[in-house]
């Protein structure tokens, strides 16, 4: 079985056919793109490197074996070099249909040992913030304060068209979702400052998660 990693990258609107075309030379068929905006103020925008408030996130499914090739082209491609251009980075994929596994199988016959043995621990975490709509700006001061410097909003909806109720909180069916990548030694401080600030106990009604990235290029300026 072929271990499998979700991509995600960041950049400004206008990428689609160009990030599609790269993928499809790797045979990655399982891919997606969301819009995303910062909708914070300016200041809290330039910290952020969101230089342009508009923003796609797109998401796709790839072979561990081919990971550290696409995030190599998708660096140069996008001049990710470059601070404020976009970030991209994985995260491993623990449990998934076979069917998305054995894909991949047919994608190459030969196996590229691009993974080295010694392979270094976990160096940054995404945390994922849920938080009713109109706390952004709370949760990017939350993480800034505990150490974080990236983040991306996304526009969410509750399944929900009316407010409910979470063991006895009201859940607004509006949500912003907010992606910070953190360094791992902040990433306990960062999730405590946002429960502190927008916590399911707060008006902001929000939560938030945290899953470690496996690899990533475009994020060094975050340090």
């Amino acid at each position: 079985m072929v271990n499998i990693k979700l991509l995600f990258i960041i950049l400004d609107e206008g990428y689609d056919k160009k990030v599609n075309d790269l993928l499809n030379k790797f045979g990655i068929k399982v891919k997606t793109a969301s819009g995303a905006s910062g909708t914070a103020t300016s200041g809290i925008l330039n910290y952020l490197g969101l230089y342009e408030t508009k923003k796609t996130i797109f998401m796709a499914i790839i072979p561990d074996y081919l990971s550290e090739k696409i995030l190599a082209k998708i660096k140069v491609n996008f001049n990710l070099e470059k601070e404020g251009t976009g970030i991209a980075f994985t995260i491993q994929i623990v449990s998934a249909n076979k069917y998305l596994s054995d894909s991949f199988k047919r994608v190459s016959t030969e196996r590229d040992e691009l993974k080295m043995n010694n392979k270094e621990e976990t160096k940054y975490h995404l945390v994922i913030t849920i938080v009713s709509e109109g706390y952004l700006e709370q949760v990017m001061e939350a993480a800034k304060k505990a150490g974080s410097s990236g983040g991306t909003a996304i526009k969410g909806r509750g399944l929900s068209n009316v407010q409910s109720k979470i063991l006895g909180f009201n859940i607004e069916p509006e949500k912003d979702i907010v992606l910070n990548i953190v360094l791992e030694k902040n990433k306990t401080k960062v999730m405590e400052e946002i429960t502190k600030a927008v916590g399911i106990k707060t008006p902001g009604k929000g939560v938030c998660v945290a899953l470690p990235v496996d690899e990533a290029v475009g994020i060094e300026f975050f340090e």
